[in-house]
């Protein structure tokens, strides 16, 4: 059991190498998914709730693509990164989908640890809050999720005070099965909103490729 974490750590910490040192490059194949120029915003939510909000979780729709964008704005993202942590324990705990959950809080981790690294370190001046942004994006065929950082302006992209996303970074760019990142995004949109998984319905709007939970899987 030693032996085991050790080597998690070992490849946490290589992994944190990798997002320091390396250009972040979304695969030219995978370029039309992350292309918001055109982006639809169905629906928005603040988590955990708007009086207590360390971030949003909003419905797009991409052109062919349905998404949902989770902002992190707080000064506590190892708090909220633990909790997302717990949340996929929960919903992937063994079976299809369980590694590709690994894989997705392996990444979630190391790109926090990246953030983290990059504040100023001048308390008086600096703003506190880390900003982490995940996206999960679904076509029909091709599914895709990406981890990285991002700038904004405050309370002037809606009246209901959500914040502008000035410019997204990609730090990492996983390609889980379709199955995967089709369920965690229901999961993940019932959470945010506080809905039962099977009445999502109505919360998803025009998000097509999600709304029948039913949906034939492909790899």
């Amino acid at each position: 059991m030693r032996r085991a974490i050790g080597v998690a750590w070992l490849l946490v910490a290589c992994l944190d190498v990798a997002l320091a040192s390396a250009e972040p490059v979304v695969p030219a194949h995978l370029a039309p998914l992350f292309d918001a120029s055109h982006d639809e915003v169905v629906r928005q939510a603040f988590v955990p709730s708007p009086e207590e909000k360390v971030g949003e979780v909003r419905l797009v729709r991409r052109g062919d693509y349905d998404v949902v964008q989770t902002l992190l704005y707080t000064k506590v993202l190892s708090r909220v990164v633990a909790e997302i942590r717990k949340k996929e324990l929960a919903g992937w705990p063994d079976g299809p989908g369980h590694d590709d959950s690994l894989r997705y809080v392996e990444a979630l981790e190391g790109v926090r640890r990246t953030i983290w690294n990059r504040m100023p370190r001048d308390k008086q001046t600096a703003d506190r809050r880390q900003k982490l942004w995940i996206e999960f994006v679904l076509g029909e065929r091709a599914a895709a999720v990406a981890l990285g950082a991002f700038e904004m302006d405050d309370g002037i992209d809606a009246a209901d005070g959500g914040v502008r996303v000035r410019t997204r970074e990609p730090l990492v760019v996983l390609e889980p099965s379709r199955a995967y990142v089709h369920r965690n995004m229901r999961l993940i949109a019932a959470d945010s909103f506080h809905v039962e998984e099977a009445a999502l319905g109505e919360v998803l709007g025009s998000l097509r490729l999600l709304q029948d939970p039913a949906e034939k899987e492909g790899p």
